[in-house]
């Protein structure tokens, strides 16, 4: 008798609890929200510098991705434009390819957390010189994510990027800067699992 209440029990919790399919299954993420771009200092070939500074921008990007349980691994495409201050309508930009590694923390029916981080290439513009110059890019990653329905999420995710040694080129003379942004941004997931 123990057995059979114990039984029915266990079902019961199991209809009344949604499934949801995040584990184990592959998704798809869009990403999009605004960015603050650092000053970034700049060295000419002459041996002089000056600094760039940004206005605020805006940041978006797409995801494929696959949840293994508490780890997750994706591949990223995401462009960041900010204008530069004072360049009379001038701006940078940023496309970039990551791969990117999270962990996940929390109940996959309710409020998750998620830690992480990712490498790639990034290829930086400035419409200002018309150049642009492709190099190594990491990237930090935090967020909250949380399901709608059984298949759909939503949440908000921070992103820190860094390119170092970005080379540029105007006419006989060349300069090197860095980008390093700040993006916040709103997520929509939708997980493939059954």
């Amino acid at each position: 008798m123990r057995k059979l209440v114990l039984g029915l029990a266990l079902a019961s919790t199991a209809v009344a609890t949604p499934a949801f399919a995040r584990d184990k299954s592959w998704y798809l993420e869009l990403d999009f929200g605004g960015t603050l771009t650092e000053d970034a200092s700049v060295k000419y070939n002459d041996g002089t510098s000056d600094k760039l500074e940004f206005k605020k921008g805006f940041d978006g990007g797409g995801i494929l991705g696959y949840d293994f349980g508490p780890f997750r691994l994706e591949t990223e495409a995401s462009y960041r434009q900010a204008k530069i201050k004072y360049s009379g309508g001038a701006d940078a930009s940023n496309l970039s390819f990551m791969v990117n590694g999270l962990l996940d923390f929390g109940p996959d029916d309710g409020l998750q957390g998620y830690v992480g981080g990712g490498a790639g290439v990034a290829r930086v513009h400035a419409d200002v010189i018309d150049d642009s110059d492709t190099g190594f890019a990491w990237q930090a990653i935090a967020g909250i994510r949380a399901p709608i329905s059984s298949h759909v999420d939503v949440g908000l995710k921070y992103r820190f990027q860094n390119v170092d040694n970005v080379d540029l080129n105007y006419g006989t003379d060349s300069l090197r800067t860095r980008w390093r942004s700040h993006s916040i941004m709103a997520t929509l997931a939708y997980n493939f699992g059954e």
